[in-house]
């Protein structure tokens, strides 16, 4: 089956530079330059077992130039990763079957050679390149020169990053990007009209986050959930397909009216992606209390066939592996977080 997918294709993609990506039962056919994933499923697939995860999500520097309050990051601790060591990883990853790298920080527009860095990764691995930015470092001749080599930038929106203007610089670049919008109850209320004037700046990617951690302000109560599931619903189908809105896995099944792409009864924290932190810890994703120390690519990968089948919630408020998200009716942290920080 690895071997003669493509005959499973319209003629129209079998051109296209597909990696094959294994899992229980399936297989995924992935082309980086694109983007385009295909899932095969059928009597052909039932013999296939995951061998990697698809996603590993790396916080390459605690450094950022901005401070935010809700940020879960240590920025008084320095990064283990060099230009070297980063990069090896990376290429070993990419070999183990991994398909796509999600860099982070702090800032990593500031780790240090970073538009060499995608450069090389790109033309030395088979891995597609996406990061998450607050934009403020990007430039025109940085992008024209990381042009065809990644898959995706991600903006971050924040009311201190001046994000109008770095929209206005990706739409005139031509780059693939989207953005991250976090969505609190202090958002509901003007929630649309900001959607719409993103939409008209020239987003067409929208990834809506939900809060993880201790502030019940920024929780939603339980009447929120439903106000920006009509919100979701509406923009959904006045759209067309205009473009993409998706959503977090930590939102759970609190948004059941949502439709999805894909139905999941789990978030895939630890099978389908894993978190690597800039001190070179292993965790299931970036909220978890869970943080394992490792040296190579090997001891990642014998972490990850011990832990994948563990499904462990995380100790935070808002994790969707915790029942209602492990949050009270008016968005308090329920007392079960307590009790999870303890096993």
């Amino acid at each position: 089956m690895l071997n003669d997918y493509r005959k499973y294709l319209p003629s129209e993609l079998r051109g296209l530079n597909w990696q094959t990506h294994p899992l229980d039962g399936a297989l995924i056919l992935f082309d980086r330059n694109t983007g385009l994933n295909i899932k095969l499923k059928g009597e052909e697939t039932t013999h296939l077992e995951r061998n990697a995860p698809r996603t590993l999500l790396i916080a390459v520097t605690n450094i950022c130039n901005l401070q935010c309050p809700f940020c879960y990051r240590d920025l008084e601790s320095a990064s283990d990763w060099t230009y070297a060591s980063l990069l090896e990883f990376c290429q070993a990853a990419s070999e183990w079957g991994v398909l796509e790298v999600a860099f982070g920080g702090g800032e990593p527009m500031l780790f240090p050679n970073w538009e060499r860095f995608i450069h090389e990764l790109y033309e030395t691995s088979n891995l597609a390149i996406n990061f998450t930015t607050n934009g403020l470092k990007l430039t025109s001749n940085f992008l024209r020169s990381i042009e065809g080599k990644y898959g995706n930038i991600r903006l971050s929106l924040y009311e201190t990053n001046h994000y109008e203007t770095t929209i206005a610089l990706l739409v005139e670049s031509g780059a693939r990007f989207g953005v991250n919008w976090l969505i609190t109850p202090d958002e509901l209320p003007h929630i649309e009209s900001k959607f719409l004037k993103l939409l008209s700046l020239g987003v067409r990617d929208f990834l809506l986050l939900s809060y993880k951690g201790s502030d019940p302000a920024l929780h939603f109560q339980r009447q929120h959930y439903a106000e920006f599931a009509a919100f979701v619903q509406r923009m959904f189908r006045s759209l067309n397909g205009v473009a993409q809105i998706k959503l977090d896995v930590c939102w759970g099944d609190m948004l059941p009216e949502v439709p999805r792409l894909f139905e999941a009864t789990d978030c895939s924290a630890g099978d389908a992606f894993l978190s690597i932190t800039s001190d070179k810890r292993i965790k299931p994703c970036s909220f978890h209390h869970w943080a394992v120390p490792f040296e190579t690519l090997d001891d990642v990968r014998r972490y990850w066939q011990q832990k994948r089948g563990l499904h462990q919630a995380a100790a935070i408020g808002g994790c969707a592996r915790l029942p209602d998200r492990a949050l009270t009716l008016n968005g308090g942290v329920s007392d079960e977080i307590i009790h999870l920080a303890s096993v």
